[in-house]
């Protein structure tokens, strides 16, 4: 079964707001024309890139993605896999960020297979302690842990408060882990995350040129005189 799941998000205008959208500020964000992991950094159980086949990019340009791997045989994972990169949140001081995420999920079992044990992923902003956040800063996840149980495609949009504006040290973190029973066990079929697009927007907002407030003031003069006449 296919999954789609969006995430709408607050207007990114208001009264007297414009937003614009700037530069992208991830690097090798999109994976279909690099065919390459550049920019990305790869961690296996906490102790770095230990090679093999956790960490790939499948298939060819320009329809490649970066791809985690878990519970294969040609992997080393036990625990989860890892792939993330630190974000340029390098803005103005009231700038939000859109933050897009095109990715899916897919494992070999799933639970009409007998002995199944899902694998699961998560997605957040890690503060580079091992704490994750949410959007707003906030102690949790943009997508909490989820189990894996056969294909799942994710179109995600995430506006983060202007409270990150400036910060380093913020990292966009995709994990997947293996599931286990309760002695421990996983069920030995793998599971996979493609990533395909990641892209980070800031959205700045604009105080409207004086002539834009000065025909406001006049309208909204106009508005309170044509009032008073008529009453």
């Amino acid at each position: 079964m296919m999954i789609r799941i969006m995430k709408y998000l607050v207007p990114l205008s208001a009264v007297l707001l414009l937003g614009q959208a700037q530069a992208a500020m991830i690097t090798n964000g999109n994976f279909a024309d690099s065919c390459s992991l550049d920019g990305w950094h790869q961690d296996t159980d906490g102790v770095g890139d230990l090679g093999g086949g956790d960490f790939t990019v499948t298939g060819v340009n320009p329809g490649c993605a970066a791809s985690i791997h878990v519970d294969y045989q040609d992997t080393n994972v036990f625990f989860a896999n890892t792939l993330f990169q630190e974000l340029d949140l390098t803005g103005a001081a009231n700038s939000r960020f859109l933050l897009t995420l095109d990715f899916s999920v897919d494992s070999e079992l799933n639970s009409s297979d007998s002995g199944f044990i899902a694998d699961y992923f998560a997605v957040g902003l890690n503060d580079g302690s091992g704490a994750y956040a949410d959007e707003t800063g906030a102690p949790g996840y943009l997508l909490a842990p989820v189990d894996i149980d056969g294909l799942s495609v994710f179109n995600l949009s995430f506006e983060l408060s202007s409270d990150f504006a400036n910060q380093s040290g913020w990292f966009l973190d995709f994990q997947l882990g293996i599931g286990a029973n309760n002695s421990g066990a996983s069920d030995l079929a793998g599971s996979s995350l493609a990533i395909n697009r990641v892209s980070l927007t800031e959205i700045a907002a604009e105080v409207p040129e004086p002539e834009t407030l000065l025909l406001l003031v006049l309208a909204m003069a106009g508005l309170s005189t044509f009032r008073r006449v008529t009453h």
